[in-house]
């Protein structure tokens, strides 16, 4: 080292007129050691991981129906994604590498987990409803045995006090898109106003008659209506569109940013101009379960104006962009 110092100061310039200390200051560079990784950056890494083992763990299941291990690792998975992480954190995270093909794997087998969680649950409050058809029993008591009930009734009143400040007065016709077969966001509709009446649809005829079934055996039959129908093609069952002051999207209705936009494009030329929808997405790390919405200028081009995005810093999973249609 001491040479090389010494030929720094006594340098002589080279036949092409470059000099020891350039060759030097090279040298230093080239061996200059890698940033050390900051904490957050480490502890993004190590979320990373936590995640992956859960996704490969799931994927080699023999089934998503509810169980005990599927039920332990799908808890794991939603209490890692729910922490309100900073800014920072969130985006070490969404820049490593493998991230977001990691999602876009993860996210349906989040999707059919919760599909057979939803279907295995109103089977069992529809049995429980026969059971005690004759007995003085409360169909809300039947629908808290649902384990995630009170995630459901958060999610309604946020949705619902969010809606509140746009409505001039209590909604009377709503619709739900992809109600599926335990329809809790419907059921909560109930409550929250008492006059409205609420249209089910879904694109899975097995779904939506569990859950006519089951509304008829809670008494919700008379202000509840179910019709199977994809929104994505050309209406067939002669829905009245113009008659709902309200749609509700449901989280898993478009599996990204572009089917989601064409979609609510498709309801804006279908609904009358002041009708307001609801549509569920996700941001942060609550990204990992559900597909985001994002919001840009092309949104204009879509005949829906956009009121409020809330995002939840509680155990509620979904955020709510609420739109108005333009008029025409």
């Amino acid at each position: 080292m001491m040479a090389t110092c010494d030929s720094i100061q006594n340098h002589k310039p080279t036949r092409s007129g470059t000099s020891d200390v350039t060759h030097c200051a090279d040298l230093a560079l080239s061996i200059t050691p890698p940033r050390t990784p900051t904490a957050a950056a480490s502890a993004a890494h190590k979320l990373y991981s936590q995640i992956r083992h859960i996704h490969t763990s799931l994927a080699t299941l023999p089934s998503l129906a509810p169980g005990e291990q599927i039920n332990e690792l799908l808890t794991r998975l939603v209490n890692l994604c729910i922490v309100p992480y900073g800014v920072d954190f969130t985006a070490d995270f969404l820049a490593i590498p493998g991230v977001a093909a990691l999602c876009d794997t993860l996210r349906p087998l989040c999707s059919a987990a919760e599909g057979e969680l939803e279907n295995y649950w109103a089977l069992q409050i529809l049995r429980d409803a026969r059971t005690q058809a004759n007995q003085q029993c409360e169909p809300s008591a039947l629908l808290r045995s649902f384990p995630y009930h009170q995630n459901y009734l958060d999610l309604s009143r946020l949705e619902c006090c969010t809606l509140d400040a746009f409505l001039p007065h209590a909604p009377r016709n709503v619709a739900f898109i992809g109600s599926g077969p335990l329809p809790l966001t419907s059921l909560c509709m109930l409550d929250r106003y008492p006059q409205v009446a609420v249209h089910n649809i879904d694109r899975d005829s097995s779904a939506l008659q569990v859950s006519q079934e089951l509304c008829q055996q809670l008494g919700h039959g008379a202000r509840m209506s179910f019709v199977c129908e994809d929104i994505t093609r050309p209406s067939t069952n002669g829905t009245d569109w113009l008659s709902f002051e309200v749609v509700f999207l449901a989280a898993l209705v478009g599996t990204d940013t572009e089917s989601k936009m064409s979609i609510l494009t498709s309801l804006a030329g279908k609904l009358r101009p002041g009708s307001l929808v609801v549509a569920r997405s996700a941001w942060g790390l609550r990204t990992v379960l559900y597909p985001s919405l994002e919001l840009s200028a092309n949104i204009e081009d879509t005949g829906l104006e956009v009121l409020v995005e809330v995002h939840p810093w509680t155990k509620v999973v979904n955020s709510i962009v609420v739109f108005r249609v333009k008029e025409r």
